[in-house]
């Protein structure tokens, strides 16, 4: 899967995130399962930017569950790192929609992590609904 960049004119939400002794693994280097934290609060933020925070979706009716994951590793973040996470919406279809990540030194334009996650529409009996509207407009906008 290659490095996605948004597309023109589509927003971009950006957060920071200090790397934590905790997050880094016997090689001083962050943990590669901890990348899946980062890209959920770049998520969160995203959604706090567009207006409507997470519980607000939850509160509305439907949830956004992950169903695929995926980072490529381009080189390590470290100990004490302020990394910028950067996340939006690359596609939306009928009942899914999907964020895509790059993950930079806070002020240096070279991606060290890119990712994608992509998130069904279910009801609270856990079924696969359709977009609701209001969303839609929320996450086209």
């Amino acid at each position: 899967m290659s490095l996605s960049k948004p597309a023109p004119g589509v927003f971009v939400s950006r957060s920071l995130y200090r790397v934590l002794y905790v997050d880094t693994d016997v090689m001083g280097i962050v943990n590669n399962a901890n990348y899946f934290r980062f890209f959920e609060q770049g998520r969160g933020d995203y959604l706090r930017a567009r207006g409507v925070p997470y519980a607000e979706i939850e509160n509305r009716g439907v949830r956004s569950p992950l169903t695929e994951a995926w980072a490529h590793f381009y080189k390590p973040f470290r100990y004490d790192d302020l990394i910028r996470v950067e996340s939006w919406i690359s596609q939306i279809k009928q009942a899914s929609f999907q964020f895509d990540y790059r993950l930079h030194l806070e002020d240096d334009p070279e991606v060290r992590v890119a990712g994608r996650t992509l998130h069904a529409i279910l009801n609270f009996d856990n079924r696969v609904v359709k977009l609701p509207d209001w969303l839609l407009e929320i996450l086209k906008s």
